[in-house]
């Protein structure tokens, strides 16, 4: 990997991952899936099963699509995503990110909710074209979302 300083990488991490999240509030999957590594596992936050690889993270995105729950209304719907505390550094060929992720939402009626918080680790590689993708991604929902005292 070519180095770069310890800020210019966490920067480089940063921007990653805040583009992620924004494509993630837009709804937009097929951009997601650019910054993430062909080969990719993630231990998605609802689901159990190791996901392996784009098109099992298609098919994970269909089932809840298709899912009894998602025909009615959501119980909240995710407002704004913010990264706290990211750790990044540099291992050989990899990067190694660990953060807490704020999720902000609001109820069916707009009523602000109390948030939810992650903490999340990601493994990174840059790919032949010198972009920083995600190679494993491990979501850990710590606090869930409900509604405010």
């Amino acid at each position: 990997m070519d180095p770069l300083s310890p800020a210019a990488l966490h920067a480089d991490v940063h921007r990653l991952l805040s583009a992620m999240y924004e494509d993630y509030l837009r709804g937009d999957p097929a951009a997601i899936d650019a910054r993430l590594a062909e080969d990719v596992t993630i231990f998605d936050s609802a689901a159990d099963a190791l996901v392996t690889g784009l098109d099992e993270l298609a098919a994970l995105r269909r089932s809840r699509a298709s899912s009894p729950s998602a025909s009615s209304s959501p119980a909240w719907t995710e407002t704004a995503l913010t990264i706290a505390d990211l750790g990044v550094r540099e291992i050989g060929d990899v990067v190694v990110a660990t953060w807490w992720l704020r999720v902000d939402g609001t109820d069916p009626q707009g009523v602000a909710v109390s948030p939810e918080l992650s903490r999340n680790t990601a493994v990174l590689r840059r790919g032949e074209d010198a972009a920083l993708r995600i190679a494993h991604l491990h979501e850990d929902v710590r606090q869930e979302a409900g509604p405010t005292a």
